[in-house]
């Protein structure tokens, strides 16, 4: 029973000295290191390779952009760095310690009385009222002293607005004066509440609601900003749709005119055709084939933006992979996610981060409005003061003139420290400070400026006001733009489809030439890729509208990451 015992004390005497170094070592890492942040690597490419290509649609094309992207990542640092500032506002909180020793090594001379009968000494551990004028001793010269001070102090300033102040010090004294060492304790601590001026403990807490605020700032204007840049990279998706649907237009039309070539061509060889009269379709092939080449081109050149943004480039793998867009154009979303004007601009003025940091700036303002008008009030402080002493000094070596009293050794730091701390030899008492600055530019100012920040702020605010309802107005406007060009390209597309089938059978006929031909032909190329450009216009208005609105964002799960701050 007893073995058990043993072995369970010792196991909770390890558990302990465990957890006291695991605390020791978190105190040093947190004490002189700060959080790294992590460099991230690129994810999320690997998952949608199929077949050997990447495969994207809108949502993952955005998805991908917002992990990889390095502009993405490099505006959520700024959030890290406003969150920084949150910390160093709270440097008039952060208690002190601060720990002292001073030793010091004295020699003075010894002075002598002289007798009518010789020079009159003193044997060590006598005094002068029990030495014979018969008995001459030669002293030293000197006396050696040593005196050590050690003093440790605390100070912090309360969250309440009080200054708190501790100071312990012990002296030791010992020497060629002293029978054994001396020790003397001494406990002195002050508290400061302001009376007037600071009351509330603004003039420290003010610094930090700012710093916080500015954190909530810096997050809205980053959440803003990677809106932004998402919304950007929508669009250049929709672009990339437009070279892609352009290269197919580009075929259509080079197949109609090598149709046509090799119709003229069949009649020149039966010699139905003058031979000059070929160059003409021959050469709508060649040209035709000179734009299918351009547009494939540009399709690469915005597949190589579209790798950029979600990190496709950074590897040769990643470079040979062929990317394949999988949306579609047409698919155009529901009108029903379309809100009337009023309605969507009350969700925008709601949701928009840009109002939310306008309003937030306004607090800031008054809050340094409120802290200039405190530090114009006089300063009035009441202090209490206390503390106690130790030993008594009432333990010391006398004579009795006959003869030497055994010495009584001085009280050792045990109990000078109870002593102390038992408050047997107490002190304590109060003041009173008043300071009454007859003028205090500097406050004035803060006060001056503080107000002409806030009228500015609110400039400020009407104007983001003004330009959320411009954008979601424009938005709009956009969206109706493109629904009605939408259906006015249909119907030409439709119309030009019907011309080209009904010129071919009058050129099959032999009623027309081949040019009326083949201009019905560009006619129909130009129909099909201005429906292309407004069904791309209308999905890059659509992405238009859910920023102006602040739904862009919705069904992605982005947040923008804040530190924790306390």
């Amino acid at each position: 029973m007893n073995r058990a015992l043993a072995r369970l004390l010792a196991l909770a005497l390890s558990f302990s000295l465990l957890c006291g170094a695991q605390s020791i070592n978190n105190y040093i890492k947190h004490r002189f290191n700060a959080e790294e942040v992590e460099v991230s690597d690129i994810e999320g490419l690997q998952q949608r390779i199929r077949d050997g290509k990447l495969h994207l649609r809108l949502r993952d094309f955005l998805e991908l952009m917002l992990k990889n992207s390095p502009d993405i990542q490099i505006t959520r640092l700024d959030v890290y760095t406003a969150a920084n500032q949150v910390t160093a506002a709270k440097a008039p909180l952060d208690p002190t310690v601060g720990a002292q020793f001073n030793a010091l090594r004295s020699v003075s001379p010894l002075f002598f009385a002289s007798g009518a009968s010789g020079v009159n000494t003193v044997t060590p551990g006598q005094t002068g009222l029990g030495a014979s004028s018969a008995v001459n001793v030669i002293l030293p010269a000197t006396i050696s002293g040593l005196s050590q001070n050690s003093i440790l102090n605390y100070q912090q300033l309360l969250p309440t607005g009080q200054t708190f102040s501790a100071n312990f010090s012990v002296i030791r004294s010992s020497g060629d004066g002293y029978p054994s060492p001396a020790l003397f304790g001494a406990l002195n601590f002050q508290l400061i509440q302001p009376l007037w001026q600071n009351l509330t403990n603004l003039q420290f807490r003010a610094p930090l609601a700012i710093a916080r605020t500015q954190l909530l700032i810096s997050s809205e204007t980053s959440e803003a900003a990677i809106a932004d840049a998402v919304a950007a990279a929508a669009r250049q998706y929709w672009d990339a749709i437009l070279a892609r649907d352009n290269i197919t237009v580009q075929e259509q039309t080079v197949d109609l005119a090598q149709k046509s070539y090799e119709h003229d061509k069949k009649a020149l060889d039966l010699g139905a055709l003058a031979k000059l009269d070929i160059y003409q379709s021959q050469s709508q092939v060649a040209e035709r084939n000179r734009d299918l080449v351009q547009a494939r081109y540009q399709y690469k050149v915005a597949l190589d933006g579209l790798r950029r943004l979600i990190g496709a480039d950074l590897t040769p793998a990643l470079r040979e992979t062929d990317v394949v867009l999988d949306d579609d154009p047409s698919a155009l979303p529901p009108e029903s996610a379309i809100l009337p004007f009023e309605q969507a601009l009350a969700e925008a003025m709601q949701a928009r981060p840009e109002a939310k940091a306008a309003q937030q700036r306004l607090s800031i303002d008054a809050l340094n409005a409120r802290l200039a008008r405190d530090q114009l009030k006089p300063q009035l402080n009441l202090s209490l003061q206390g503390g106690a002493t130790g030993p008594g000094l009432n333990q010391i070596t006398v004579g009795n003139g006959l003869g030497q009293v055994p010495n009584t050794p001085y009280p050792g730091l045990g109990p000078t420290l109870q002593q102390v701390l038992a408050f047997d030899f107490p002190s304590y008492g109060f003041g009173l400070q008043l300071n009454f600055p007859l003028r205090n530019s500097t406050a004035q100012s803060a006060l001056a400026n503080s107000l002409v920040s806030k009228a500015h702020d609110q400039y400020q605010k009407r104007q983001t006001q003004q330009q959320i309802i411009f954008d979601v107005r424009q938005a709009l406007n956009s969206v109706e733009l493109a629904q009605a060009t939408i259906s006015a390209a249909i119907t030409a597309r439709d119309l030009a489809q019907k011309n080209v089938e009904a010129e071919q059978q009058k050129y099959v006929l032999g009623s027309i030439t081949a040019f009326e031909l083949l201009d019905s032909q560009s006619r129909l190329a130009n129909s099909q890729t201005a429906l292309l450009n407004a069904y791309v216009t209308y999905q890059e208005a659509y992405v238009n509208y859910q920023r102006a609105t602040w739904t862009l964002l919705d069904g992605f799960g982005i947040i923008v990451e804040t530190p924790k701050v306390q």
